[in-house]
């Protein structure tokens, strides 16, 4: 809780009042110390309801971004970059996302829906090719697949766009790039779930 703290110095209060306890201070300052602690209590008390409130509103309100990422410095530049706008849900491998997938909205998992997939193609367990192909074509969901990855031929690009992604970001990608990528896409899914 300390990290969250929208009070940083309450820690340093507490410290201090408890150092000046000893036995020889008077019964007003151990009450005034006393309405301190409980004070300092309820502020805390209040953080923490304060940041549930906003987690539900973010999940309920931000669009959610799933990345399918088997390189952790890619997955943290990336959920960085889009943290303060979207919702981020992120996985290592092809089958696990695919596990995540057919799960969406159903009862037991955490996940109700995903507005867009950033996609890597070099995937331990299933290719992002595969994984792209089996969400577009066998499970037929309409999700916006952006396909990130560092393989940059013609050929592969075609080959993702077949598998049924509507975009391709070539790594290493500039900020700007991605925001406006994953932009375009999670407001075109939002227009989409909402009609």
């Amino acid at each position: 809780m300390e990290g969250n703290n929208q009070y940083p110095g309450e820690i340093e209060i507490i410290k201090k009042a408890d150092t000046v306890i000893v036995d020889d201070i008077s019964d007003g300052d151990k009450t005034v110390i006393n309405i301190l602690r409980d004070e300092v209590s309820q502020l805390k008390a209040t953080n923490a309801s304060l940041n549930v409130k906003l987690q539900t509103i973010r999940k309920k309100h931000l669009p959610h971004i799933f990345i399918v990422e088997d390189d952790y410095d890619t997955t943290q530049l990336i959920t960085e970059t889009l943290q303060d706008d979207y919702n981020i849900i992120d996985v290592g491998n092809g089958i696990e996302a695919l596990s995540i997938l057919r799960k969406i909205g159903k009862v037991g998992s955490d996940i109700e829906r995903i507005d867009t997939i950033l996609l890597d193609i070099n995937l331990p367990g299933m290719s992002g090719f595969a994984l792209c192909h089996e969400i577009k074509k066998k499970m037929r969901l309409n999700i916006p697949i952006i396909v990130c990855t560092g393989r940059n031929t013609k050929s592969d690009v075609m080959k993702a766009v077949s598998a049924g992604a509507e975009d391709y970001i070539i790594k290493p990608f500039q900020e700007k790039t991605l925001v406006s990528k994953v932009g375009k896409w999670s407001k075109t899914r939002r227009k989409l779930a909402v009609r």
